[in-house]
């Protein structure tokens, strides 16, 4: 992390991204101090800051790293400005020098495919709480067959939506409606569900194929 830190300013303009991501990633807490913060299942912890490339006095890269109780820091990722601005000689970048904070070729900023790519990193995050060494096995339920079926129709057929009425059309007589309902509430529970609506999650997904295989 940066030794020195953007001013206020900067931190509301950053604030304008992570806001953004937030909408899009379950687990967000917002921002304590100079970071922004997330809250995943398995006690993961990631913590997004801006940080700078070339000086102190322009912010142009937000660094993200996640961690666990039992590993520590796991995965990091950098989504610099520059790889998500379209004028090549002149990335984006949050200009901090006396005075107020202020967007340097906010224009030619994609700023919509950056909150995509941290989004989707915080996604795929979930994967990685099905690893032993970051979340013991025990923490997950075994899948049987009909639960595999389950997730694997649900991703196929329905975009990845956990939908109760579509599912029990699709397995009429196979299980109830009071069973589903369980079986939804207790994946959200462990994380392998998202919040309602509810979404299939990468590491139930994972949970699924490996035992598949």
């Amino acid at each position: 992390m940066a030794h020195f830190y953007p001013s206020f300013q900067a931190l509301a303009l950053a604030d304008q991204i992570m806001g953004e991501i937030g909408q899009r990633a379950d687990g967000y807490q917002g921002r304590l101090g100079a970071a922004w913060y997330w809250r995943l299942p398995g006690g993961i912890l990631v913590t997004f800051a801006l940080d700078y490339c070339i000086t102190e006095q322009r912010w142009d890269v937000i660094r993200a790293e996640a961690a666990s109780p039992n590993v520590g820091v796991f995965n990091a990722a950098d989504f610099p400005f520059a790889a998500y601005g379209t004028l090549a000689t002149s990335p984006p970048f949050i200009h901090d020098l006396e005075g107020e904070a202020e967007w340097s070729n906010r224009l030619y900023f994609q700023m919509g495919y950056l909150i995509e790519d941290a989004a989707h990193w915080l996604e795929m995050l979930r994967a990685a709480i099905l690893n032993p060494a970051i979340r013991p096995p025990a923490a997950f339920p075994t899948l049987t067959p009909l639960e595999r079926e389950l997730v694997t129709y649900a991703v196929n057929e329905l975009g990845g939506d956990f939908k109760l009425e579509a599912l029990l059309r699709a397995f009429p007589g196979r299980i109830s409606r009071t069973k589903l309902t369980r079986l939804g509430q207790s994946w959200e529970r462990v994380g392998l569900l998202t919040e309602p609506p509810r979404r299939v999650t990468v590491g139930l997904r994972t949970l699924a194929e490996r035992e598949d295989r």
